[in-house]
């Protein structure tokens, strides 16, 4: 297995790459977890190569003034014997230019009719941030989980807009035994809190329950899964359902949904969502 730290040294060590050898990319902000290992699991099922990333996103609030080289060690450790390669950016060698004077990428309706106008930063950082992995990595397949499925169909539109040829493979939510889905911080919460983490999936599942019986209110049914959420003592960050292909409100043309939702739990946030067939 191979750590590059710099754009240039990944570049110039993967001429052997060219010919018929396929290369997957499974893209994450380190701290990997059993779901993140899962998904490099099947990358090497189906790509020749395959190559993590590693590097948190500067650009999302949450990581303004984070230490530009986080520490990889425990999930090198993690990827021996699964992974080809990591690639592990500073921060500086993404954006050359800085944090304040960066192309990137523009969705102003996409992102709004996503997540509201106090959100759409994070839908655009993430898809540029996606957007730089994929034109330095250059895979032929890209590995993305369904729990982060709003981001996964901004990544797919994207993909599609830029003419990339690049094969997205779903991969299902990985799940604790109380169907929890994985994630950072799920160890550290406490015992109470734990107790509490299976409301956000329960929730979802008696929304698509009622859709599957007819219901039809839907920011009926979103509001009550915030009361049922905060009854829990889960703050919930946002509740929806959307067409599950063009993440816009449902209409009477849509077949599929997908409820989504965020909740914190003490210093966890749980994002988890499902998807239900009218």
């Amino acid at each position: 297995m191979e750590i590059f730290h710099t754009i240039e040294a990944y570049r110039s060590s993967l001429n052997w790459r060219r010919g018929s050898r396929q290369l997957a990319l499974l893209a994450t902000r380190g701290d990997l977890h059993d779901g993140h290992i899962a998904l490099i699991k099947a990358c090497r099922d189906q790509a020749d190569i395959n190559v993590v990333s590693i590097c948190s996103n500067p650009l999302l609030p949450e990581q303004l003034g984070a230490p530009l080289a986080p520490p990889i060690d425990q999930d090198v450790r993690r990827l021996e014997n699964l992974a080809d390669c990591i690639f592990a950016p500073a921060h500086e060698e993404l954006f050359p230019f800085g944090l304040t004077d960066y192309t990137g990428v523009r969705l102003p309706v996409l992102a709004d009719e996503l997540s509201g106008p106090q959100h759409a930063d994070v839908v655009e950082a993430e898809a540029t941030m996606m957007l730089k992995l994929l034109l330095i990595i250059q895979p032929n397949i890209l590995f993305y989980g369904e729990k982060n499925y709003r981001q996964l169909v901004v990544t797919e539109r994207m993909i599609e807009e830029f003419s990339l040829d690049i094969r997205v493979v779903r991969t299902p939510i990985l799940r604790d035994f109380d169907g929890v889905a994985l994630g950072n911080g799920l160890q550290h919460l406490l015992p109470d809190q734990r107790k509490n983490a299976p409301i956000v999936h329960q929730t979802l599942n008696d929304l698509a329950h009622a859709i599957s019986n007819g219901a039809r209110n839907y920011n009926k049914l979103e509001q009550t899964a915030r009361v049922a959420m905060r009854g829990g003592s889960l703050e919930t960050d946002y509740v929806t359902i959307r067409d599950a292909d063009t993440l816009q409100a449902p209409t009477e043309k849509s077949t599929c949904l997908r409820i989504m939702a965020a909740a914190k739990l003490g210093q966890m946030r749980i994002v988890d969502n499902i998807g239900v067939d009218l």
